[in-house]
């Protein structure tokens, strides 16, 4: 059973959760309204590289939601972030990814370097060319870190179809190398952790809410946090005999309500 009375910090998904695709889900924005009532942080922790936190801010602002850039954890930040902490700066860098991620980790103090990269990443590329995986292979198989922002094997377009997600990418370039990436994204744990040394909240304390059992639940379980599956997204509730959350909810509102009857 989930005690909500515990919870002093929570942490969600964006899509399936706050929102599905341009569609508000229920109880947004009343649900982040009682959290800051209740002195309760909240950030959001996203798989997507390709957007950086600050271009997040405009679209929950358009959701009634306030937030900062420190509240929006996206693999990509992440990345740069663990990149920061296990290499020294001005180590060459290569990526496979979005202009955006390439600047953040480039704004660490890694030089953009395809022939001399140390470090490979691979993230979701809308441009992706055989000659980036090339490229990305012969660094891998020359010593370079080989390191990938998530693992999601498909990636919802804006026009609902399903395309090829960097997980994709990612297993291309390991079939090349046959080298397994250090993986930043959900459900592996730098994301969770990420969010836990922002809000300075013992894991145990802290609740994660998605909509995935693969990513989402499975990755809270992980280093400790609390879970709860909203059914407004991916997973089913019949789903969750292998990976079961500590709560399961229709969605944010009846979350919500079950909250505010335990204050």
């Amino acid at each position: 059973m989930l005690d909500l009375r515990a919870i002093r910090a929570c942490a969600l998904d964006l899509d399936g959760v706050v929102w599905r695709g341009d569609e508000k889900l229920p109880a947004v924005p009343a649900f982040f309204e009682f959290l800051r009532a209740q002195n309760i942080p909240y950030a959001f922790i996203t798989n997507n590289s390709t957007c950086t936190p600050t271009q997040y801010l405009a679209r929950l602002e358009a959701f009634g939601i306030l937030a900062t850039p420190e509240q929006v954890i996206t693999s990509g930040a992440v990345t740069a972030e663990e990149i920061a902490r296990r290499f020294p700066q001005g180590t060459p860098f290569f990526a496979i990814g979005s202009q955006n991620l390439i600047d953040l980790i480039a704004a660490q103090g890694y030089p953009f370097d395809p022939e001399r990269a140390q470090i490979v990443v691979v993230g979701l590329d809308r441009n992706l060319t055989y000659d980036k995986l090339r490229i990305a292979g012969k660094r891998i198989l020359a010593g370079a870190a080989f390191i990938a922002t998530n693992g999601d094997a498909t990636f919802l377009l804006p026009n609902g179809e399903v395309g090829p997600g960097a997980g994709s990418l990612v297993s291309a370039v390991a079939t090349m190398t046959g080298r397994q990436p250090y993986m930043i994204g959900k459900p592996a744990a730098p994301m969770f952790e990420a969010a836990l040394r922002y809000f300075g909240v013992p894991a145990a304390q802290t609740l994660m809410i998605g909509d995935r059992l693969d990513t989402d639940i499975l990755g809270a379980q992980g280093v400790g946090m609390k879970s709860a599956l909203v059914l407004t997204g991916v997973s089913r509730a019949d789903q969750t005999a292998a990976i079961a959350p500590d709560g399961v909810f229709a969605d944010l509102a009846e979350l919500l309500a079950a909250w505010q009857s335990s204050v």
